[in-house]
């Protein structure tokens, strides 16, 4: 029952439809009798900051942000914690503080939620090298979670542009020999979403990683051929369903300060992807 006392949270995208935030979120406010809901609500990147002014004027508990908006988000907080501003990106935006209901903090739960779901899998690094495939903004999340002593390395189309890590180019041979020293590779691409992901994914030498080598995906909502491929070749695997959960999970606790009921939220999750596959 939604009434006028009841908090709002929103998850902001163009689009948004295919967003699991609503699921898993309205999820865990049930489990926890929390009275809170939250709604998607697409918004075209000309309309992004008339809608946080809204939202702010609206004293809304939080909100989550997915693809356009990360970078604006970033740009119309009072204040960035260290991770958001380390990695330029907000996908959670929290609205008021003890001293000012309308301040607006900029978290970035991606970098901890995927070192969650880690660790909830059981990777234990057997060597110091992390891999990147891609440089978007997800590796940027992704390199600064693995921050501390390990190397990362990242191999791109395009790898001038990345200042935050050591690069390559996309060849054949800087992929096998970068891979043939990883303990852990993270595909950080879109080629999952592709056409020609079969193609792509066979010139990706999976079978010169390390033994006890981990390979992951931050895809969540298709099989991924990547880690078909390494699970067949022994190696462990996690998808990007993990990730999704303990982000979300972070910024439950960061709005509302109190633990988050996983359990509840992944049953949400699972339920969605199986009554409706389609969605990123």
């Amino acid at each position: 029952m939604i009434t006028g006392a009841t908090r709002l949270t929103a998850v902001l995208g163009w689009p948004v439809d295919h967003s699991r935030s609503p699921q898993i979120l309205n999820a865990a406010y049930a489990e926890l009798g929390v009275d809170a809901v939250m709604v998607p609500i697409a918004v075209r990147p000309e309309d992004f900051a008339a809608v946080i002014a809204g939202l702010r004027a609206g004293h809304c508990l939080g909100a989550s942000v997915t693809i356009p908006h990360k970078i604006s988000a970033a740009a119309l907080c009072d204040e960035l914690t260290p991770a958001a501003k380390a990695i330029g990106a907000v996908n959670c935006l929290q609205f008021g503080d003890a001293d000012d209901p309308k301040r607006l903090t900029g978290h970035n739960t991606d970098e901890s939620g995927f070192l969650d779901g880690l660790v909830e899998a059981g990777y234990e690094p057997k060597g110091k090298r992390a891999v990147l495939l891609g440089a978007g903004g997800a590796a940027r999340a992704v390199a600064y979670a693995l921050r501390g002593g390990r190397a990362i390395e990242v191999v791109a189309r395009r790898p001038e542009k990345v200042t935050w890590a050591r690069a390559w180019p996309w060849t054949p041979e800087q992929l096998r020999d970068c891979l043939s020293r990883a303990d852990l590779v993270v595909d950080c691409t879109s080629i999952s979403l592709g056409a020609d992901e079969a193609v792509q994914v066979e010139a990706i030498p999976i079978d010169v990683l390390p033994e006890g080598a981990w390979v992951s995906t931050l895809i969540y909502h298709r099989p991924s051929i990547l880690l078909e491929r390494a699970k067949a070749a022994g190696y462990s695997t996690l998808d990007g369903r993990a990730m999704l959960v303990h982000q979300g999970a972070r910024a439950f606790t960061t709005w509302l300060s109190v633990p988050a009921p996983l359990d509840a939220m992944r049953r949400a999750l699972d339920a969605s992807l199986a009554t409706n596959p389609v969605g990123t």
